[in-house]
């Protein structure tokens, strides 16, 4: 609904801003794993490849026609010694040199304490290197044959590959070179980094790209749900009112058929009775009977003429201006209706510039209505005066008023408070819908004061001098001045 679409927007766009967030720091860091643990396959490879340079370039030739069946001890432990601090561990990178017997015995390191010194636990790993394969990893401190290693570095990477004294001779020991692993960390770090920073920033970018499609997107759907809400609420309307329509329809048949029915039935019957033999010959009696039918044909023609007025309001009558005296007007409308016995004026003397056939016919529906809703005998009221431009006229009874929650809608077309086909008063419901459609083609509006027990006073306000130009086609209720108040049965 309109009413909710201003906190849905901020709650879809927050959910995405959250949820997408998610979703690209679960990417970011997933690439990042990737990444590090590539970078840190590529560096460990960068180191087995410099060990495997080391043990190919410096470490066979060095130990050619030495016997590694036995440690190296003596001038050729000095000699490979020196050898081997100043062509592999000056660079800083490597940090210590073993040459194992398959068996698991140290016969060669740049520590003197681990020549001779036995490891069986070694002895199937080593094994399997003579027999040419390569074994990397990082080094576990810890074992016991890594006790003169612990002080070299915090990480060690190792790297055990066979040692051939010549290119493609036969493997002759295995060769174990240690590197500090702070160098292979540091070339995955400048990995990580630069990475980190394309991955990061790309992400960033395209979140901060998507974000205002995700707004735009999520305007168009607030706007699109507001236009469902409002036509679905325009079919709501439009439903209650045909059912409305339909049940007013129903009303209007039964109450029509019954009110002309009622004045037929008694016109044909009082003419049935005039051809009576017995009533040829009273002059009184005919009187009575023609009396009868013509008050009944009377009541038939306001309600034929009502039917005609609504149609007229349909197509639309122009409005035409004239000097009218309202107080000859009232008159002829309460002589029509039979009751000068029963209805006072007390209207302003002279002429007041209107339209004197839409004045006459309000007079004539309110006054029929107040006469038909008052207790016979009762008097009505007709009063008005001329200020500001405006005609104000007041039509007062003293019937039993009308409740408050039935206000709202006693101007509706075919609408009776009494909608039974037993109810006592007589009328299609058109007579106040009429004036209220009348007084609007003047330019003017209808109120209603009243209450239970204290009749009712209605109220017709219109401009002196209509705004339209004489004779211009005016419809019902376009442009109207003002609203119309809620009005009567």
């Amino acid at each position: 609904m309109p009413g909710m679409a201003p906190t849905r927007e901020p709650r879809l766009v927050l959910r995405f801003a959250l949820a997408s967030l998610l979703a690209f720091v679960l990417v970011a860091v997933g690439a990042l794993y990737l990444l590090v643990r590539n970078a840190r396959d590529r560096a460990e490879l960068v180191g087995a490849r410099h060990a495997t340079f080391v043990g190919e370039s410096v470490l066979g030739p060095l130990f050619a026609g030495v016997n590694l069946n036995r440690p190296v001890v003596g001038a050729e432990y000095q000699r490979a010694t020196a050898a081997v601090r100043s062509r592999v561990l000056s660079d800083g990178l490597a940090v210590r040199v073993k040459v194992w017997r398959p068996d698991g015995t140290i016969v060669f390191s740049d520590e003197p304490r681990l020549v001779g010194e036995r490891f069986p636990d070694e002895a199937s790993e080593l094994a399997e290197v003579a027999e040419g394969h390569l074994e990397l990893g990082v080094s576990d401190l810890e074992d016991e044959e890594n006790e003169f290693e612990r002080r070299l570095a915090d990480t060690l990477f190792y790297t055990y590959l066979p040692l051939r004294t010549r290119p493609k001779g036969p493997v002759v020991a295995v060769a174990e070179i240690y590197q500090d692993y702070s160098f292979i960390q540091d070339d995955i770090d400048a990995v990580v980094r630069r990475v980190a920073v394309i991955v990061v920033g790309g992400l960033a970018v395209l979140y901060a790209l998507l974000l205002p499609i995700a707004l735009r997107a999520s305007r168009e759907l607030r706007r699109r749900n507001d236009q469902l809400a409002e036509l679905l609420q325009r079919e709501q309307r439009t439903v209650a009112e045909l059912r409305d329509l339909a049940r007013k329809k129903d009303d209007f048949v039964s109450a029509a058929s019954h009110e002309l029915r009622s004045p037929l039935t008694s016109i044909l019957g009082s003419l049935a009775t005039l051809t009576q033999p017995d009533v040829d010959g009273d002059a009184a009696a005919r009187g009575e009977f023609v009396e009868a039918a013509q008050r009944q044909a009377k009541r038939l023609e306001r309600l034929v003429e009502n039917l005609l007025t609504e149609a007229q309001l349909e197509e639309g009558r122009p409005v035409e201006l004239d000097d009218v005296d309202l107080a000859e007007a009232a008159g002829a409308v309460v002589e029509e209706l039979g009751a000068t016995d029963r209805v006072s004026f007390d209207l302003p003397a002279g002429t007041v510039r209107t339209d004197r056939a839409r004045i006459v016919e309000v007079l004539r529906y309110l006054l029929d209505n107040a006469l038909k809703y008052s207790p016979a005998g009762s008097a009505i009221t007709v009063d008005g005066t001329v200020e500001d431009g405006e005609l104000r006229l007041r039509v007062t009874d003293h019937g039993p008023g009308i409740d408050p929650a039935d206000q709202a809608e006693i101007f509706e077309r075919f609408h009776q408070v009494d909608q039974s086909s037993t109810r006592s008063h007589d009328g299609l419901g058109l007579g106040l819908h009429l004036a209220r459609e009348l007084v609007e083609e003047l330019r003017g509006r209808v109120e209603v004061d009243s209450g239970p027990g204290r009749g009712s006073t209605f109220t017709v306000t219109v401009p002196t001098e209509a705004p339209d130009v004489q004779g211009e086609s005016v419809r019902a209720g376009d442009e109207a001045a003002s609203s119309v108040s809620p009005s009567r049965r």
